[in-house]
């Protein structure tokens, strides 16, 4: 799909939206712009400066009474870059339809934790960690650093009510090509998880798995547990999140990659700073871990308008020299 197939279809939509409110008058129209100057270095390396999205995006969703407390829900959301004007590849960051009731929410679609059944995984990191100050670009951990499993494709989701401060989440999906050499349903995964909140305590507990037709390939991911705890004192919320990743087995390979966070989330009136420490082992050298730390300081102008500020330093690999980066960044996140 070219870009400027991609920009006509978000005209289109964006062309038919009153008559979309008018036959459903609770479509909603919101999303978020976010961008950042940022300051990079290598060990050893060139710098640079850039101007760069952090995962902008543009967001419809609505829901419709069928009675009997059943509703319908759908959405989709655009991924864009503000810094470029570029469409996302793919086009959509979620696109879903599905029921909410009493008993919980099913989604059908691409989905991830800003749909109804949000994301097992996933979700639990942004319930219990807290984000400096995005989690794309230049201080992006969900994916590299915590393999939180967020956006499928092929997927059906199920989150449960909220049960004594409990609430269980469940997502399966096709990781298929749908090729001729691979069938839509050769490789599958499965994520679970279980989120407790009592006042100012948080919980979380999460499993993921993956399977193929036969047997998984050298090194593919096959399984792994994550747990995290939040407490809120106040001005202070601190928080850890540790969890294991298996692998399947591959010369010189670890079999297990275990990772962890722990952070801090101060604040006060519009203020507020996190400060994240995290490793990761590295899968392809026994000998190494990922060291992060993140310092962010945030202040909000209004409900919608925040300004941000972060410094993040990456070693990539503890056992090897000259391979940390360093990034600097101020910026702007406007949600509307």
């Amino acid at each position: 799909m070219n870009f400027a197939f991609r920009v006509g279809l978000a005209a289109a939509i964006v062309t038919c939206l009153p008559a979309l409110a008018s036959a459903q008058s609770n479509v909603q129209v919101n999303g978020q712009v976010r961008l950042t100057v940022n300051h990079i270095s290598v060990d050893g390396g060139n710098s640079l400066n850039e101007l760069r999205d952090n995962a902008s995006r543009l967001s419809f969703r609505g829901t419709e009474e069928l009675g009997g407390g059943l509703r319908a829900a759908f959405g989709m959301e655009f991924g864009f870059g503000a810094d470029t004007g570029a469409m996302g590849d793919p086009n959509f960051r979620h696109s879903y339809v599905g029921l909410v009731g009493n008993w919980g929410a099913l989604t059908l679609g691409r989905l991830d934790s800003g749909t109804p059944s949000g994301s097992p995984l996933y979700s639990q990191v942004t319930s219990i960690t807290s984000f400096a100050p995005n989690d794309s670009g230049a201080t992006a951990i969900g994916t590299s650093m915590l393999n939180a499993r967020n956006r499928v494709s092929n997927a059906i989701g199920y989150a449960s009510p909220r049960m004594g401060g409990f609430i269980a989440r469940a997502r399966y999906y096709l990781r298929g090509a749908g090729t001729g050499t691979e069938a839509e349903d050769d490789a599958r995964s499965l994520d679970l998880g279980l989120n407790y909140e009592n006042g100012p305590l948080k919980l979380a507990l999460g499993y993921g798995k993956d399977e193929r037709s036969g047997v998984l390939k050298a090194a593919e991911f096959d399984d792994k547990w994550q747990a995290g705890v939040r407490y809120d004192f106040g001005m202070f919320e601190p928080y850890a999140l540790v969890g294991v990743d298996r692998f399947a087995p591959k010369a010189g390979n670890r079999r297990s990659v275990r990772y962890w966070i722990a952070g801090v989330k101060a604040g006060a009136d519009a203020h507020s700073m996190v400060f994240n420490l995290l490793g990761r082992q590295v899968l392809a050298n026994p000998k190494g871990e990922r060291r992060r730390g993140q310092l962010a300081y945030m202040y909000k102008l209004s409900k919608r308008t925040e300004l941000q500020a972060f410094v993040d330093v990456d070693d990539a690999d503890s056992s090897k020299s000259k391979d940390r980066t360093r990034a600097v960044g101020a910026g702007i996140r406007h949600d509307f």
